[in-house]
């Protein structure tokens, strides 16, 4: 059986999910509104003039840059991110949200009597910096095929579950997430899902799971450029 190694993402995802409860304790915080979003609902576009900060209270949200023909997905935020409307960025909710905002003055305001929510802003921001540079990575130096392995990949190592066949990896994004995320299109996607499960590589599990029988045989669908 392949290694599985602990990503440090999770450990912080539930770290923000105990700071979250913790400041909601007691309701909706002091300075913040709470507004809800249905799915599909954008919050703020690159050319809005609002300048809030806001925290996901529930549901998911996608950040992304959009041209005439084209939407590369940034990241996806969660429960317990924080993020801000003052960015060159599309904000969307792809499933019902709730957010908490608050304009950005008064957040720093907060920020300086209350310290601990820095980390959690650094690990979104981090996060986000890290996704944009594996997306020009894999743009510039990957084709399709090592892009989606090289997610899945990923993915089985942060949240796979060891079984008798291989590794069980849940799938929380829907094949068009992923294609953004990966600056493709959903067929090419489903397409080479559908080519890796002939080959033995990959079992669908249901719509919202993959069974990978092999991380050591994913790698090698996706090598380091500069190797």
């Amino acid at each position: 059986m392949d290694a599985i190694q602990q990503h440090p993402t999770e450990k912080a995802s539930r770290a923000a999910e105990r700071w979250l409860q913790e400041l909601g304790r007691s309701g909706l915080p002091g300075g913040f509104e709470q507004r809800e979003l249905g799915k599909g609902g954008l919050l703020s576009t690159p050319s809005a003039v609002s300048n809030q900060v806001f925290i996901v209270h529930s549901g998911r949200l996608r950040v992304y840059l959009a041209g005439e023909n084209r939407e590369l997905t940034l990241t996806f935020l969660e429960a317990g991110d924080i993020y801000t409307t003052h960015t060159p960025t599309y904000v969307e909710a792809v499933a019902p949200s709730t957010l908490w905002l608050i304009d950005t003055a008064s957040f720093a305001r907060k920020l300086a009597s209350d310290p601990s929510v820095t980390p959690v802003m650094m690990r979104v921001l981090g996060g986000m910096l890290n996704n944009a540079v594996k997306l020009i990575e894999d743009l510039a130096f990957r084709e399709v095929p090592a892009r989606l392995a090289r997610f899945l990949l990923g993915l089985a190592n942060r949240r796979g579950l060891v079984c008798d066949e291989g590794l069980l990896v849940p799938l929380d994004l829907g094949l068009e997430d992923i294609a953004s995320l990966l600056g493709t299109t959903r067929q090419s996607v489903s397409l080479l899902i559908n080519q890796w499960e002939r080959e033995g590589l990959l079992q669908r599990q249901g719509r919202r799971t993959l069974l990978v029988r092999s991380l050591r045989a994913l790698a090698e669908r996706c090598p380091d450029p500069a190797g």
